[in-house]
């Protein structure tokens, strides 16, 4: 166990150091309408939320590939829902490319693009799997520690919680697991200096009467309550608010329902955009373009700079 006490003396070089250099600030996720909802930030766990099948893990991985392929970025997924890894990084490659890895889809993409897109991401994501009944969250971060003393991890993501192992010691009430995942996690992420993601599920939704759509994802709607809310520093969601009317409606919302730090990351807020199936990519609804220009990355280029 180790017990620290802080005084201001024993912080002043750090205090002028952020005083001289400014504050740690989120950085971006290169897209402006997207930053204003959430910013990356090191040392934060954050929460993604949403109903099943409508894309939390498809967002995220999305984020991610564009922080990688732009900043160099690692990351490592444990992500059971995912598995086989094969397929996690075949998605991916779809992505990139824009094509299809189903060499029956008449948007088949040709294996020199798919060999293209596996180098760009081949040392940048690590996909962890561990066998229940010995997955919970506390063995999860145990091996993310191992491989993020080996490598400069950038993220960590645990993709969903409803996959993973609640371990026997822990009093099984739903808001107090809550509040022990918020403490191991931004523990975690605070001493590797990541940003951290938990993806838990909603509630079952009920519709208002005569209505066609389920309600909008809520901070004390999700399993486990407003705990996770309270418990990690940023609260995020994905809908797809037609979704159970119209299953092949494009629309998604993507909203930050809880920031802790307004000035450093953004203010709490909301954006829309659409899914396109044909490129597994998130686009503008009001002109098709892809949120992340990934066509970029598959032009022949000489030498490409990553951003420190």
């Amino acid at each position: 166990m180790s017990v620290q006490i802080f005084t201001p003396e024993n912080c002043y070089e750090k205090i002028i150091t952020s005083y001289e250099t400014g504050h740690q600030k989120g950085t971006t996720t290169y897209n402006d309408f997207v930053d204003e909802c959430w910013k990356w930030r090191e040392k934060e766990a954050n929460i993604l939320s949403g109903f099943n099948n409508e894309g939390k893990s498809a967002w995220f991985r999305q984020m991610a590939l564009i922080k990688a392929l732009e900043e160099g970025k690692k990351f490592i997924f444990c992500s059971p829902e995912d598995y086989p890894p094969d397929e996690f990084f075949l998605d991916c490659i779809h992505t990139i490319t824009g094509q299809s890895t189903d060499k029956d889809n008449p948007n088949y993409v040709g294996r020199d693009k798919l060999d293209k897109a596996y180098n760009l991401i081949k040392d940048k994501f690590r996909f962890l799997y561990i066998e229940p009944p010995d997955n919970t969250v506390a063995k999860v971060l145990k091996e993310f520690k191992t491989i993020s003393e080996e490598e400069d991890i950038f993220s960590s993501i645990i993709d969903p919680l409803i996959k993973f192992a609640r371990p026997k010691d822990v009093e099984n009430r739903d808001d107090i697991y809550a509040a022990h995942l918020g403490s191991i996690c931004t523990d975690y992420c605070r001493t590797y200096n990541q940003s951290f993601f938990l993806t838990v599920h909603q509630v079952t939704p009920k519709r208002e009467p005569g209505s066609k759509q389920y309600p909008e994802p809520d901070v004390y709607l999700a399993r486990g309550g407003g705990v996770f809310a309270d418990s990690f520093d940023n609260f995020l969601t994905v809908w797809r608010p037609n979704y159970y009317s119209d299953k092949l409606d494009p629309t998604v919302q993507f909203a930050s329902k809880k920031i802790k730090k307004h000035k450093l990351v953004a203010i709490p807020q909301k954006m829309t955009c659409g899914f396109d199936r044909k490129t597994n990519r998130y686009i503008h609804l009001d002109n098709g373009e892809p949120l992340w220009n990934f066509d970029k990355f598959m032009e022949p280029i000489k030498t490409r700079v990553f951003l420190s």
